[in-house]
């Protein structure tokens, strides 16, 4: 997932480029003020639409990683957990249910859980035995991977549920797991700048520094032509450097 940093330098030189480039292509064909308005409207046009598709990619990747946290969390619970949690929060709905083991019945469905490693044909078998039991013929399977393929027998529905969207289940239910430990970090102090000074960022700050150069020349060097293709190659220097420290200090372990 991209660092604040890295999507700022991103969406800001973008929107940079863009609105000098089309300034200096309508320079062409109207007044400077007319070509840097009509290029302002199309630049904070296409700003705000990438904005909004990123909002929702955002919003969708933050649903994903409070899932992996989630089920790092009910790594540290017992095997009852998930049913027990998931109890307590249609209880307070006004749902009754009963946990019988590590399973929850409610009304016609028996609810399992496999937020370990997908169940076998065999254990999934299993699970349709012990609704059985229990006179229940609908089965959900809450997992954390989707599952593989299993036919049930006649009369018998089967469905799985799994990843963010058994995620989105216990948290409109406020049933998390309670945090106990936090997840190790992936990287050190640098890992917030990693993202923006990725090495396949080198070319693309090569590109746009040569780019914002060649228009700052049809534009006779005006401050904010070259100012911005100064920016570009600072950061072409900058993830360059980034990388080669990188690259020695992994080297070096």
């Amino acid at each position: 997932m991209k660092s604040k940093f890295a999507k700022f330098t991103d969406r800001t030189l973008g929107a940079a480029l863009l609105f000098i480039a089309a300034t200096a292509v309508l320079r062409y064909y109207l007044p400077l003020y007319l070509a840097a308005a009509t290029a302002s409207a199309v630049t904070f046009s296409l700003f705000l639409i990438t904005s909004m598709l990123a909002k929702k990619r955002d919003g969708l990747a933050e649903v994903s990683r409070a899932a992996d946290e989630m089920f790092y969390d009910f790594l540290y619970e017992n095997e009852r957990a998930p049913a027990r949690l998931l109890s307590k929060g249609l209880s307070a709905r006004g749902v009754t249910s009963e946990r019988h083991g590590d399973a929850l019945y409610c009304g016609k469905t028996a609810a399992f859980f496999a937020f370990d490693t997908p169940p076998t044909d065999k254990a999934l078998a299993r699970m349709v035995s012990r609704a059985a039991h229990y006179g229940k013929r609908d089965i959900v399977l809450f997992c954390k991977v989707p599952p593989p393929a299993f036919a049930p027998p006649d009369g018998v529905k089967y469905r799985a549920v799994h990843g963010d969207d058994v995620y989105r289940l216990y948290a409109s239910l406020d049933a998390l797991p309670v945090r106990r430990f936090d997840k190790a970090s992936r990287g050190g102090r640098l890992i917030v700048f990693s993202g923006a000074l990725g090495k396949d960022k080198i070319a693309r700050y090569l590109v746009l520094s040569a780019m914002l150069f060649f228009v700052a020349w049809l534009t006779r060097f005006s401050i904010v032509t070259t100012v911005c293709a100064g920016i570009a190659a600072t950061l072409f220097v900058t993830a360059s450097i980034f990388n080669i420290v990188k690259a020695i200090r992994a080297h070096n372990n």
